[in-house]
């Protein structure tokens, strides 16, 4: 080979090399994984609550919600992105998700607007409220559905076994209803183990799922803030190992330690501060549920199942309730689903007596769709909110 020949392929290479290198230089984003998830629920719903006798029978939408997901692979270890979501409530529309996040094979953190880590355990029915104030501890510094769920904060979990073990630690704001006296800044914090199977072993592990946290809220008490704090203990099991036709219990007890004195007056159900004043009264509930899958050919295709609960709130005279729900799920296709209800409460003298009656009769449509999907799963989002059927 001459001198000529040599410049020339010389030339070449570096012609490309520096193309290659232009070329890293002019576009250097990475087109982000996209996952889009959501759910609609809607119910006639038919009731007669003394709680709220000015309710009327109706169309109920809430819960429904869309959801966002937006993830890259980073450079040397992990995935990094952020979650952006919106959800109906009484009050209206609301996000109810906005926050970023990073997770590897170890560790787990987040930032920002999510679910509060209140309660451990999802159980067998419609939605979240139906039996909030006995799966939740409740929100001290306000009266809406939302800050009893919702609440901006900063997580980290590490996974002990790096899959179904973590230890966590969080920390963040709740929200606080317009106009209520309520502390600023940081008003709660946390700490907790879980442990959850994956679920292509929910049906063939003996757990399920089990859980012990703690949980501590800042209260104004007239003018200063005091902290209270509850103990959340959850297990779901299985009742037998077959998963075609399987059998399961969920378990979960919240005993509350409750902050001031609290009277007969402020938790009944017509003060319209009740849910505040409850959730800052010493309190103990217990949550049980029997639930059955019917799964054909290893595909869901039906649930029925019977959760109830108690309630006593320890410092008030006969301020007890317990309610009782069975429901029917019926899967008509990939992601819809015949819904039907039946919850009945019983209110002790305490908390002003009588019952409420609901029956509640939809359907619910849910999706989830993935593109340019290049990372794995570590968790679906849809996960991100109460789960009616597993």
């Amino acid at each position: 080979m001459n001198f000529k020949a040599i410049c020339v392929a010389a030339a070449i290479s570096l012609l490309l090399i520096a193309q290659q290198a232009r070329a890293l230089e002019v576009d250097r984003e990475v087109i982000p994984r996209v996952t889009l998830g959501g759910r609609v629920i809607a119910t006639v719903d038919a009731v007669n609550l003394d709680s709220d006798q000015t309710k009327e029978d109706e169309i109920n939408l809430d819960d429904s919600s869309v959801l966002m997901r937006f993830d890259k692979r980073m450079y040397q270890d992990g995935v990094a992105g952020a979650v952006v979501g919106y959800r109906t409530f009484e009050e209206g529309l609301r996000f109810h998700q906005m926050f970023a996040f990073y997770w590897n094979q170890d560790m787990n953190a987040e930032i920002g607007l999510t679910r509060i880590r209140n309660s451990i355990v999802e159980f067998p029915i419609i939605r979240d409220e139906d039996l909030l104030s006995y799966t939740h501890v409740g929100n001290a510094s306000s009266n809406e559905e939302f800050d009893q769920l919702y609440g901006k904060h900063l997580a980290f979990d590490w996974y002990v076994d790096r899959k179904i073990q973590k230890v966590g630690v969080w920390t963040g704001t709740r929200g606080n209803e317009e106009g209520f006296d309520a502390p600023n800044g940081f008003d709660y914090y946390g700490a907790g183990y879980v442990y959850e199977q994956p679920e292509d072993l929910r049906y063939v592990k003996w757990i399920r799922h089990a859980g012990l946290v703690y949980d501590a809220q800042k209260v104004r008490i007239g003018s200063t803030d005091e902290w209270m704090g509850a103990w959340i203990a959850g297990i779901e099991f299985n009742l037998n190992m077959n998963p075609v036709s399987n059998w399961s219990m969920g378990l979960q007890a919240i005993s509350n330690e409750g902050e001031g004195p609290i009277t007969a007056a402020d938790i009944n159900y017509t003060n319209p501060d009740a849910i505040s004043n409850q959730a800052r009264t010493k309190f103990n509930s217990l949550v049980a549920s029997l639930r059955y899958t019917g799964r054909p050919m290893l595909l869901t295709r039906w649930q029925t199942a019977l959760t109830a609960a108690y309630k006593d709130y320890s410092d008030v005279n006969e301020a007890t309730q317990w309610s009782i729900v069975p429901s029917f799920v019926y899967r008509l296709g990939q992601g819809v689903d015949l819904l039907a209800q039946y919850k009945y409460t019983d209110y002790g003298n305490g908390l002003g007596g009588g019952s409420d009656n609901t029956f509640q009769l939809g359907v619910s449509f849910s999706l989830e769709a993935m593109f340019n999907d290049n990372i794995g799963e570590r968790d679906s989002i849809i996960n991100l909110e109460h789960g009616y059927i597993k």
